[in-house]
C-alpha cells in the first residue's frame, strides 16, 4: 500500500480529489467490487488471486487459486462473496475468502451479483438462463430472459433484480423470476448502477452518455459526457454519479449532471465504486492498481 499524491491527480478540471491510499495486485486486475456498509474492497487478478482490503487499503485476506476469475461480487455488509471460476463454476466464500462451496454451471457465466446481506447470489449465463442460489447452495429460482444478461443488481429495499443486456433489453425481475417490467433499449450498455434506495437507475451507454431511469424503467434524462461512458457507479440516494470513459477520463457529477471534477487517468479503468454518501471513490485500473480517492 502507498500514499501521497500522484501526478495524474494534480491536473484536471474542478475541485480535484485527493488520494488516501493505493494498492497493487500481483497481476493485472480482472474484477473489483466494494461493500457499501463495511467499506471493504474485493479484487481478483489474472493470476487467480482474490484480495480483501479494508477501508484503509490494508490486506485483510488473500487467497491464491489455480482458476481464472473474471466475475466477483461482495455483500454490502462484507459477510460473504461470490465468484465465477473458469467461466462456468460458481463459488461462494466467507469474509476470509475461504470457499464454502462451488457449483458447476450449465453454460458460460457472464453476469454476477450478490444480495446486500449475503443471503443469495444471482448468475446469468450466455444462453439466456439466469439462476439464483442461496447461501447453502440451493437453487431457489431459475428464469430465462429475452437476451443474455450481462449486468445484474440486487435492490436493497425490495426483493428484486434490475438487469440489462449488452443491447436492447433492460428489465426488473422478482427473485422468483417473474418479469415486473421491461424496456427496449436503443443503445449499447457497458455498465449499470442502481442507487441504494432503488429510486434511480443509470446506464453507461457508451457514445450515448449516461442514461438515467426511474424505478419503473422510464427514462428521466441523460447526461452528455466528454467521452465514451464505459463504467458508472452511484451513491445511496441520487446525489452523485462517477463515470469512467474509454478515453480514460474519470468524472464526478452531481444529481443534475453538473461537473464536480474530471481527471485524465494514467491507465485503462476496469471498475469504479462510489461510497454511499459520495465522499470517496474506489478506482480499479486494468494494470492492477487500486486507489481510494477522497471526494469531499
Amino acid at each position: 500500500m502507498s500514499t501521497g499524491t500522484p501526478d495524474w491527480l494534480r491536473t484536471g478540471r474542478g475541485n480535484r480529489p485527493s488520494q488516501l491510499w493505493s494498492f497493487a495486485t500481483d497481476a493485472p486486475l480482472t474484477e473489483l467490487d466494494a461493500a457499501r456498509e463495511s467499506g471493504e474492497v474485493l479484487a481478483a487478478d489474472e493470476s487467480g488471486g482474490l484480495y480483501r482490503l479494508d477501508r484503509r487499503g490494508r490486506v485483510q485476506s488473500l487467497t491464491r487459486t489455480s482458476h481464472q476469475i473474471h466475475l466477483v461480487a461482495m455483500a454490502d455488509d462484507g459477510s460473504a462473496g461470490a465468484a465465477v471460476l473458469d467461466d462456468s463454476s460458481l463459488a461462494w466464500f466467507d469474509p476470509n475468502l475461504q470457499f464454502r462451496w462451488t457449483r458447476e454451471l450449465p453454460d458460460e457465466a457472464i453476469g454476477l451479483t450478490i444480495s446486500p446481506h449475503g443471503t443469495h447470489v444471482a448468475v446469468s449465463l450466455s444462453n439466456g438462463q439466469n439462476l439464483i442460489f442461496d447461501a447453502d447452495k440451493r437453487k431457489v429460482s431459475q428464469f430465462e430472459s429475452l437476451r443474455p444478461l450481462r449486468y445484474l443488481e440486487y435492490l436493497l429495499s425490495e426483493s428484486a433484480l434490475i438487469v440489462a443486456a449488452d443491447y436492447g433489453f433492460f428489465a426488473r425481475f422478482s427473485l422468483d423470476g417473474d418479469p415486473e417490467w421491461n424496456e427496449r433499449l436503443w443503445s449499447t450498455v457497458n455498465d449499470l448502477t442502481v442507487t441504494g434506495d432503488g429510486k434511480t437507475i443509470a446506464l453507461a451507454a457508451l457514445a450515448h452518455g449516461l442514461q438515467v431511469y426511474d424505478p419503473d424503467g422510464s427514462s428521466i434524462g441523460s447526461f452528455v459526457l466528454d467521452g465514451t461512458a464505459h463504467r458508472v457507479t452511484s451513491t445511496y440516494t441520487r446525489k452523485r454519479f462517477a463515470v469512467a470513459t474509454l478515453e480514460r477520463h474519470l468524472i464526478l457529477v452531481d444529481d443534475t449532471g453538473d461537473l464536480k471534477w474530471m481527471l485524465e487517468a494514467p491507465d485503462d479503468i476496469a471498475r469504479i465504486r462510489l461510497a454511499p454518501l459520495g465522499d470517496y471513490l474506489i478506482v480499479g485500473f486494468a494494470s492492477g492498481r487500486i486507489v481510494r480517492l477522497n471526494c469531499d
